[in-house]
């Protein structure tokens, strides 16, 4: 069985070399899938590839999303070989290219500020604020945690089989969350999309002033860029999932359980994830200097 989450990274991966054949004039059969193929694709996927935000024309893909194209086409090309489609065809420079992103959280007084926002003049904006905090609260994907409703609720937990990996969890309901998702909409939690949450709940944290400017850096080829915005204007449906992950670390809860839930499958990729060791170092730092005399 296919997911819907895959037949998604499939459809991304064809229109990433549809907007490539168009680019470069001339058809995309698998003969040509080699290491020239490889170094223009990923040029044109770094440099050329055009996105439109909202009315705002951008070039240029993120490492880790043209990253996650070559992996997938990879895929592909080596089903295609397996079921004999097609002859064997060299792989070896197709490197799926991969960036450590310095991933946004909001820390649980942050959160706190966002669950108790007063929202009464823009009431249009509640059932994104509601979202984000079940998301924080749960550590589901947006997939997950903007689809649930009443057959997810049993016995006071949630279970809820993953529409990215297809495995099934099973996560206890805070009572944050309960007033929001029982009390509140009876498990019938509003439907929005992606594309509108992204954009309204940078809104809500904007009004509850979270907006201290960030340093955020990502590569594009062999340059490092920096880019500086208030905090507000970092914030995505994802980072509800990273929100969770990273104070569940922060408070003491093991790893392997926070696992559990986030689907990650090494703690190595985990640690990765969440990027905290250095602030949980830097706080068990601060503990001991805090018992130390001063001067």
């Amino acid at each position: 069985m296919i997911l819907p989450s895959t037949v998604t990274v499939i459809k991304t991966m064809k229109k990433h070399l549809i907007a490539f054949q168009e680019y470069i004039g001339y058809k995309i059969t698998f003969d040509r899938f080699d290491a020239v193929f490889y170094e223009q694709f990923v040029r044109y996927l770094t440099f050329d590839f055009p996105l439109m935000r909202r009315t705002i024309l951008l070039k240029g893909l993120k490492v880790n999303t043209v990253g996650k194209t070559i992996k997938q086409l990879k895929t592909f090309i080596k089903d295609r070989i397996q079921k004999k489609v097609i002859p064997y065809i060299d792989l070896s420079s197709f490197k799926c290219l991969e960036e450590d992103v310095e991933g946004v959280f909001l820390d649980w007084k942050e959160l706190s500020k966002i669950y108790h926002l007063d929202l009464s003049s823009n009431p249009c904006l509640i059932k994104y604020r509601d979202l984000f905090i079940v998301g924080c609260l749960t550590g589901f994907r947006f997939s997950d945690y903007s689809t649930l409703s009443l057959h997810h609720l049993k016995n006071g937990m949630l279970h809820v089989r993953q529409t990215k990996t297809g495995a099934t969890v099973v996560v206890p309901l805070r009572e944050d969350a309960r007033k929001i998702l029982v009390d509140k909409y009876e498990m019938s939690i509003p439907r929005v999309s992606m594309v509108n949450f992204n954009y309204y709940i940078k809104e809500v944290i904007k009004l509850a002033s979270i907006n201290e400017p960030l340093r955020i850096s990502h590569k594009r080829g062999n340059k490092v860029l920096e880019e500086v915005r208030p905090k507000y204007a970092w914030i995505s449906s994802h980072t509800a999932r990273r929100s969770f992950c990273t104070n569940e670390y922060l408070a003491g809860t093991p790893s392997d359980l926070i696992m559990s839930v986030s689907g990650h499958k090494s703690e190595t990729s985990f640690r990765k994830y969440i990027k905290a060791d250095k602030i949980k170092k830097a706080s068990m730092i601060k503990q001991l200097w805090d018992k130390q005399p001063g001067l």
